[in-house]
């Protein structure tokens, strides 16, 4: 475990940009202030952002740990997703923020430099502790150059790959049996032809032209290599981006959709398929649409992933614990282990699953499908887990700004007739500029 003796302060405008942390701050020390219950528990503080059943689920757990055990006690808060970074930044700063707080990966790499957060590879260096049956690529993307040195910097909490959502009404109106199921990118453009209806009543798929992330690097050479080189402006992210301006042309998808609008459309029954997270099998079961899923095809990128892996279009939202500088060596850092050990057992994993829209925690071992057969789909997603990757990660800062210009170059590759090598110009220019920039800090 490394711990660093300065923080570095962040203001709103800099994190809601996405950018990196600047200027310096003061930590405590590494030590930690530590209260203790009236029973004589250590108080430990964790934040999250669940807000609906997912929450009460969480909470639950907590409970079931506080429970269990007669020396931690740890108090479950609610923040906002969309600010939970920003006032975790500003309170860990001044010794007043969380304890452990579960977030994504993109801003983790940066936080665990300039000291926010703390490494936990020696949680993972006890195998009683079951990191050996966590997946590679999951911890992988979790795993920094601190000082040189190499470090598990978090502890999976939930991680939710895509999947391809299908209406099967729309399906076997079609024609399309599971012989159809497509495993490549160009079959499952070809099939969206298939379902789609010429009149305009109906699309084969429902895609945002924003977020296109692992798109780039399942069908070429992604936006930047894992050693951080702008790799954006390549003859096969050209042909990729030529093809999806063809598939757009036919109308075969509806353009200028984002995420939110691109849900709508399948749920309102104007597409027949989705590329979205697990979240989709509720809604669309509210939504009264019949419908399964299927893992997103592989493409024929070039680009390498940190395991070897190349044309996985799979992204993924991984959510990981993390833990705050501000516990450094203190009573509750075995207290915050025992939970990411307790949180990750098997039980806990049925539980979470059953209680959530997530699949349960990234393990080799998941739980098994009769386990979870009252959510069949969320067991089935849980098998794309290990193909599954985080769009935009392993660096420093500059995450928002990056994928700001990626947004640029797709919507205009959709939207506009502008000419694809100028765009990606464009694209290398700005991306190559934050490259630069954060690297230096």
């Amino acid at each position: 475990m490394k711990i660093k003796k300065n923080l570095v302060a962040a203001t709103a405008a800099v994190l809601a940009a996405g950018m990196a942390l600047a200027g310096c701050g003061s930590s405590n020390g590494g030590s930690g202030d530590v209260q203790k219950t009236a029973d004589g528990k250590v108080k430990i503080t964790m934040w999250h952002g669940f807000s609906e059943a997912d929450g009460k689920t969480l909470e639950s757990i907590v409970d079931d740990f506080n429970k269990s055990q007669d020396k931690y006690e740890i108090d479950a808060q609610l923040q906002p997703w969309s600010t939970i970074g920003e006032t975790m930044v500003t309170k860990v700063t001044t010794g007043d923020g969380p304890d452990f707080v579960t977030t994504g990966a993109d801003n983790g790499q940066g936080w665990s430099i300039d000291g926010t957060f703390q490494c936990v590879s020696d949680f993972y260096a006890d195998k009683n502790n079951g990191t050996g049956d966590y997946l590679d690529n999951v911890v992988k993307q979790i795993t920094f150059n601190i000082d040189g040195e190499e470090e598990k910097c978090a502890v999976p909490m939930g991680y939710a790959p895509t999947s391809v959502w299908y209406n099967t009404d729309m399906w076997k109106a079609a024609g399309l049996t599971d012989k159809d199921i497509p495993t490549t990118w160009d079959q499952l453009l070809e099939v969206a032809k298939k379902l789609t209806k010429s009149d305009g009543s109906q699309y084969g798929l429902a895609m945002a032209d924003s977020g296109w992330a692992a798109y780039m690097k399942g069908n070429g050479t992604g936006l930047y290599t894992t050693d951080g080189k702008v790799s954006i402006n390549s003859k096969e992210n050209k042909a990729f981006l030529q093809k999806m301006r063809d598939f757009y042309n036919g109308g075969y998808a509806v353009p200028g959709l984002d995420d939110t609008a691109a849900r709508e459309s399948f749920e309102s029954g104007q597409s027949a398929m989705v590329i979205v997270g697990p979240w989709e099998d509720q809604a669309a079961t509210d939504k009264g649409i019949n419908h399964d899923t299927f893992a997103v095809p592989d493409g024929d990128g070039t680009y390498k992933y940190a395991d070897g892996k190349t044309g996985s279009n799979t992204g993924s939202t991984g959510l990981y614990w993390w833990v705050t500088s501000q516990v450094g060596d203190s009573e509750k850092l075995p207290g915050i282990y025992e939970f990411f050990k307790f949180y990750n057992n098997h039980d806990n994993q049925v539980k979470w699953s059953l209680g959530s829209p997530l699949p349960p925690p990234p393990n080799n071992n998941p739980a098994p499908a009769d386990e979870l057969s009252d959510r069949p789909l969320i067991a089935k997603i849980s098998q794309y887990t290990d193909n599954s990757y985080i769009g935009i990660a392993g660096l420093k800062g500059g995450f928002g700004d990056i994928a700001a210009s990626l947004d640029t170059l797709t919507q205009n590759t959709v939207r506009t007739g502008d000419d694809i090598q100028g765009l990606l110009d464009q694209a290398e220019s700005s991306i190559s500029g934050y490259l630069d920039e954060y690297a230096e800090q």
